[in-house]
């Protein structure tokens, strides 16, 4: 098993009436709110650029002549900003339509 990743169904959750030492180093990470990955610059592409979220995060949106954002779940809706910070659910399609290249950085949490 990989050190800080969740323990498989094999692991046993205690023993001898204490938590074992993988399952309590995953909780303790839990509960110190340690990151799940390391950012990723997104490649954009051709606009309109649509990059969907292969996790929950936050997409960082800057620079660039941007003019539209919007984020589509089970419906697309216009953002109203064309820059800042943009929390996304696994499977969330954000799509930015630009002129000038933005930068766009992906977060994990």
């Amino acid at each position: 098993m990989t050190f800080r990743q969740i323990p498989t169904y094999e692991v046993a959750l205690s023993q001898k009436g204490q938590t074992t030492r993988s399952w309590f180093r995953w909780f303790q990470d839990q509960h110190n709110g340690l990151p799940k990955g390391a950012e990723i610059t997104v490649s954009v592409g051709g606009s309109p650029f649509t990059f969907t979220a292969p996790s929950g995060g936050y997409i960082i949106l800057r620079g660039g002549t941007v003019s539209a954002v919007q984020i589509t779940r089970t419906v697309t809706t216009l953002t109203g900003q064309t820059s800042g910070i943009f929390p996304l659910s696994q499977g969330d399609q954000l799509t930015v339509t630009y002129s000038a290249l933005p930068v766009m950085v992906f977060v994990p949490s």
